[in-house]
């Protein structure tokens, strides 16, 4: 009886060993996948839309209509660029042209700071002082060479990047029928449970994807509009940083943000104490207001779990970890209360 029982136990530890191993290897695949299907998410709103539309008394066919959207998203994706790349481009110019100068000011800033410091020390704390901030520097340094590093390794799956599109159109097109085809791979037994699962990773899914989207955008623009009424050189290229950086859950507007605030004071100090309080306003009105309405409870995690989750997320795949990571940890927590309640939806 004993023997039996640990044949199963270590039966089941080498399945799942194995399927660990997996999934490990199969992750740029699975990757893909989640990122096809979040641009189809994205997407979907636009093809419902769309599908009400009647000619002579008629519904668009779905296919028609997904093509549609996928043209006049890339005809206004084609028309944003060929608008911004002028201004976007004269602003990184001119920031290149001035990049040695601000640098040089940054240094001398730091090295003030670190004197001041230094001197207000006792002596037995001025090394401990030094160390300390030669490891921090060394920790930043080693943390973003670790994280490009990662996302460069994904973005050499060139394969993968160019099917995303392709997939999420194929989802569009046939989401109906695959999610039938998809069911019937399954055996009876579990049909119900994977349904069950699948509408709760739906629901999660959806209002990420789309509430991210909305941030990013908001985000892009009031930066913009803000430092260019504070007087901020570079408003739209910087906007344009602080909307890319907001698809980062928790972390992504602080590490926008400090790139900024750090330019700014370079600029002038107290250029930098605007931008600084025009940031912590913004992070303040975000969090308590803006961030309740648009993502609502579909991410229902701590903000501890939330940082957890971005850094296993930055340690397997990268820059694109981080991004699948928070929706991906809220889902595993909706699957843990399904499988405690026995797939029993209220």
């Amino acid at each position: 009886m004993v023997s039996d029982r640990w044949i199963r136990i270590t039966m089941g530890t080498v399945l799942a060993a194995a399927a660990a191993y997996l999934l490990f290897r199969l992750r740029f695949v699975l990757v893909t996948v989640a990122l096809a299907a979040m641009l189809a998410y994205a997407i979907l709103p636009l093809v419902e839309l769309a599908a009400r539309w009647r000619i002579a008394g008629r519904p668009v066919p779905r296919l028609a209509s997904v093509t549609a959207i996928f043209i006049l998203l890339i005809l206004v994706g084609a028309a944003a660029v060929t608008l911004a790349a002028g201004p976007v481009g004269e602003q990184v110019r001119h920031l290149a042209e001035n990049a040695q100068q601000y640098r040089d000011r940054a240094g001398t800033f730091l090295s003030a700071i670190r004197v001041s410091l230094e001197q207000s020390l006792p002596p037995d704390l001025r090394d401990t002082l030094d160390e300390a901030l030669n490891r921090a520097s060394t920790l930043v340094v080693d943390g973003l060479v670790h994280v490009l590093r990662k996302t460069s390794e994904w973005l050499s799956h060139i394969v993968e990047i160019i099917i995303i599109p392709i997939l999420a159109f194929y989802f569009l097109v046939d989401l109906p029928s695959l999610q039938q085809e998809l069911i019937e791979f399954l055996p009876a037994s579990a049909r119900r449970p994977v349904l069950v699962a699948a509408r709760h990773l739906d629901r999660i899914v959806a209002g990420y994807v789309r509430g991210q989207i909305i941030l990013m955008i908001l985000a892009w623009i009031v930066v913009w509009a803000g430092l260019s009424l504070i007087g901020m050189r570079y408003a739209l290229l910087l906007g344009i940083i602080a909307g890319i950086t907001r698809a980062i859950p928790i972390v992504g507007p602080v590490f926008g943000a400090i790139p900024i605030v750090g330019l700014a004071l370079v600029q002038s100090p107290a250029l930098g104490v605007a931008v600084l309080i025009f940031f912590v306003a913004l992070q303040v009105i975000e969090s308590k207001v803006v961030l309740p309405l648009v993502i609502g409870h579909h991410l229902d995690l701590h903000g501890a779990t939330i940082l957890m989750a971005l850094l296993a997320g930055n340690a397997l795949f990268g820059l694109v970890g981080v991004f699948l990571a928070s929706p991906a940890a809220a889902f595993l927590k909706e699957i843990i209360a399904l499988v405690e309640g026995g797939f029993v939806e209220p």
